[in-house]
């Protein structure tokens, strides 16, 4: 037995050497084990010389470190299930099998068993660039149907008892909107921005000619010293084709500052509302976030609060918002 035998990384040495051969598969191969930082600093050196009238080889050097590093996200991706990685490796390892590194030299042919052995410990990737990208891309195209298929799951509306599908899916997307607004215009630069009308009479006027009916509106007088108008504006609540956003700060019995958006628009018809009855809407995202939503119609204008009050506080704030005392669920 030789010494090389007993001593692999010898035969890896002389297997590198080898491929300093100028010709295209070696630098491809050189390039390919830099990328991976299989070079030492002596062979690094080797490589720039060879390579330096070559300028598309720096190209290629980037290029199999950028694809090194994606498919090394996609392969520890979360989203990727360990079977398919497992499977993918399974795939690639089976592809490596009779498509060993080319030799130049033959005085080098008794290192290739050790330099082989060597290789096996290797990334894929490494061996076979059309393998790797075949299952970089795989991987990625599952990786987005899982993340797809887990964020509609999330999403995914399931109608309360006698609601409708599109009853439960515009209730959920309109919580997500006017909660998205509402925290939105507590922010003084976004408010300023979208909330221009800041006296209380003249957006009641300007909502009640836009809408075709009147709107009614808290009266500022008697909730003096328990809620202040902030200011209102246009808005784009869902399934309306013109809508207010109106901005509030109820006070609550020690003086602290209650934040609230009233939502206003022609009645889009999709709930089930009677008049004089006020509706608590089960928005998800209104509940994740510690607010409740509350739904009402008058002369075919519905009404939409946001409100931050404790449960204590609800009743009161609603109140004030002139909302129905009769309370009801949807």
């Amino acid at each position: 037995m030789n010494n090389e035998q007993h001593h692999p990384e010898h035969a890896q040495e002389a297997f590198l050497d080898a491929l300093f051969e100028e010709s295209p598969i070696n630098i491809a191969a050189l390039l390919r084990a830099c990328a991976d930082g299989e070079l030492n600093e002596r062979q690094c050196e080797r490589l720039k010389q060879v390579i330096a009238d070559q300028p598309e080889a720096p190209v290629q050097h980037d290029f199999e470190q950028a694809l090194r590093g994606c498919c090394g996200r996609v392969m520890h991706k979360p989203a990727c299930p360990k079977a398919l990685r497992e499977r993918v490796g399974a795939i690639a390892a089976a592809s490596s099998v009779g498509s060993p590194q080319p030799v130049q030299n033959e005085q080098y042919a008794q290192g290739t068993d050790a330099a082989g052995a060597y290789t096996t410990d290797r990334s894929f990737w490494a061996r076979s660039p059309v393998m790797g990208i075949a299952a970089a891309l795989m991987l990625s195209f599952a990786g987005v149907l899982i993340w797809q298929s887990t964020n509609f799951a999330s999403n995914a509306v399931t109608p309360r008892a006698g609601m409708t599908m599109e009853q439960a899916s515009y209730t959920e997307n309109v919580g997500r909107f006017v909660l998205k607004e509402h925290d939105r215009c507590c922010i003084d630069a976004a408010a300023q921005a979208k909330l221009i009308k800041h006296d209380i009479n003249s957006a009641i006027n300007y909502f009640s000619e836009v809408f075709g009916s009147p709107v009614h509106m808290p009266d500022m007088t008697q909730a003096q010293g328990r809620i202040e108008f902030f200011g209102g504006g246009d808005c784009a609540v869902p399934s309306t084709s013109r809508s207010g956003h109106l901005r509030f700060d109820a006070l609550d019995d020690v003086g602290n500052t209650i934040p609230l958006s009233l939502f206003i628009s022609p009645n889009p018809g999709i709930l089930p509302l009677e008049e004089g009855v006020t509706y608590r809407l089960g928005s998800k995202a209104c509940e994740e976030a510690g607010a409740s939503l509350y739904v009402w119609v008058s002369d075919g204008i519905q009404y939409l609060l946001v409100s931050e009050a404790t449960d204590s506080d609800c009743a009161k704030v609603r109140g004030l918002m002139n909302a129905p005392e009769a309370l009801s669920q949807i």
